[in-house]
């Protein structure tokens, strides 16, 4: 097993959101993109209104700080990570809304019914998955055909 997905190591890189925070800073500095990543994944999100999305991986939560409008068209956000301080993190960055629910949890056991979320996000995390096959057959299992 690589360091990127041996579970105790990734776990103990994201603790704390101040490692993240580094990583993210550096792409803002030193990245080509002009638009900045965070506008260019946002800008590419097809989210219609009532939608219901399930983001893993959601980290500090910064693709949603200060996106109310992008908010308000889901009629549930799950914004999700498998380390509580990272979900501590993104609560303080976004704030509470009623359709935002914050849930610790492994992409590769989702704790939610087949077909749950019209969309799935999954930015920057897959490379850490152990058994990438199984986390994306629960993305399939919980995202709504069609």
């Amino acid at each position: 097993m690589d360091r990127i997905n041996d579970t105790s190591v990734v776990k103990q890189q994201y603790a704390a959101s101040n490692n993240l925070n580094i990583r993210i800073s550096i792409h803002d500095k030193y990245s080509t993109n002009k638009v900045g990543f965070g506008n260019w994944i946002i800008s590419n999100y097809k989210i219609d209104k009532g939608a219901k999305v399930l983001e893993i991986g959601c980290g500090s939560g910064d693709m949603w700080k200060n996106r109310e409008s992008l908010i308000s068209n889901c009629s549930k956000l799950v914004l999700s990570d498998f380390s509580e301080s990272m979900l501590m993190t993104a609560k303080d960055n976004i704030g509470k809304y009623d359709n935002i629910e914050y849930r610790v949890l492994d992409i590769q056991d989702i704790p939610y019914e087949n077909e749950a979320f019209d969309v799935v996000i999954a930015n920057m995390m897959l490379y850490h998955v152990t058994d990438i096959n199984k986390g994306l057959v629960e993305v399939r299992r919980v995202l709504r055909r069609g």
